[in-house]
């Protein structure tokens, strides 16, 4: 391949599915391809890569404006000419004259803005066309999956590759035990709670009524005043090994989110783990349809009856999450994720380069 080429990553919050994949991409070119990126973010941290940090200037949660400003900050200070390939999740200013800059997209941003609350998809309109058009800036945009077709082509991209970066470690995640549901229903919500998008105070609300019945579990930051919920249990910010604990001892995982990529890394962690999955019908994609039980993100009723229906018809759940976990394993297992993706950034490098 010549000289090695020098690697920029964009990573930028510490937690998350974002941070998650972009430092697996970085060992992945590190254990196939002995190149070792540099990381863009907000905090440093140890992770065994040489790390560029850049201060927000806005609140942590408008973390999509502070990566606009973080990597327009990076470009007009001319930090990243010394880089061959620059790459991030979401399109950001990481385009220069000599590099080739890889853009990564987990779905259709109009669905997704069609499908957020009024004022979430106001906030997040303007971040959607900066993404949109350094996308089509970018060598080469990187797709979730087929469902970003159309997506593409509406918005004339044609340099893109599907190539999924969804993954789960299945030498971490995986089952510990295999038991009927609990006495009182153990319900798990992972991600970070405040965070309208995600929907979590309606999970929270449906779970109060029925209290008697069920627990609510939520692993995951929390900002803010959130109400009082008798059976809510905030778990906080946890270790990875703590969050496996947690998949395992939970009878269903619910993820309730307004809109989210159509392979979201927490309901492949949930069913590598053989674990029932309710997730709305904004959160997943044609893929794992078949492994879960859906319902719509702005029916509380709808969510209830599905929980109430979970409870009552679990053995035929848990076949659905057997399925899902064998499937889980043989598509999405991490090092095999991290090997395609690695080695089409860089054949596309090198046919860039020529």
């Amino acid at each position: 391949m010549g000289e090695e080429p020098k690697i920029f990553i964009w990573r930028g919050e510490r937690k998350g599915g974002v941070a998650k994949t972009t430092l697996a991409l970085a060992e992945g070119f590190q254990k196939y391809h002995g190149l070792s990126p540099t990381l863009g973010v907000f905090e440093k941290e140890e992770m065994g890569f040489d790390q560029i940090k850049v201060r927000r200037i806005l609140p942590e949660k408008l973390s999509g404006y502070n990566a606009v400003w973080a990597t327009f900050y990076l470009n007009k200070k001319g930090v990243l000419q010394e880089f061959d390939i620059t790459y991030s999740q979401g399109g950001f200013f990481l385009k220069t004259k000599r590099n080739f800059y890889v853009c990564y997209e987990i779905g259709d941003l109009y669905r997704q803005l069609v499908a957020m609350p009024f004022f979430s998809s106001l906030a997040a309109f303007p971040v959607v066309k900066v993404h949109i058009y350094m996308m089509k800036r970018a060598d080469l945009v990187v797709g979730i999956s087929k469902e970003c077709d159309a997506f593409f082509r509406k918005c004339g991209i044609r340099n893109y590759e599907i190539c999924p970066t969804s993954f789960v470690d299945t030498s971490r995640f995986k089952p510990k035990r295999d038991s009927g549901p609990s006495e009182k229903f153990r319900v798990l919500f992972v991600g970070r709670v405040s965070d309208p998008r995600k929907n979590f105070l309606s999970l929270a609300g449906v779970c109060s009524k029925l209290k008697d019945k069920v627990d609510l579990y939520a692993v995951g930051p929390t900002e803010g005043k959130l109400g009082k919920f008798e059976n809510l249990h905030l778990l906080g910010e946890i270790t990875e090994e703590d969050l496996v604990r947690w998949y395992n001892a939970c009878d269903l995982f619910v993820l309730p989110s307004f809109w989210e990529g159509p392979l979201p890394l927490v309901i492949l962690e949930a069913l590598a783990c053989k674990k029932p999955v309710l997730a709305s019908l904004g959160a997943i994609g044609e893929e794992l349809k078949p492994f879960v039980v859906t319902f719509d993100p702005f029916s509380s009723r709808d969510l209830e009856s599905k929980i109430l229906w979970v409870m009552e018809n679990y053995k035929e759940v848990k076949r659905l999450a057997e399925r899902g976990y064998r499937f889980v394993r043989r598509n999405y297992e991490k090092e095999v994720v991290m090997k395609k993706m690695t080695d089409l950034i860089l054949r596309g490098y090198e046919e860039w380069k020529g």
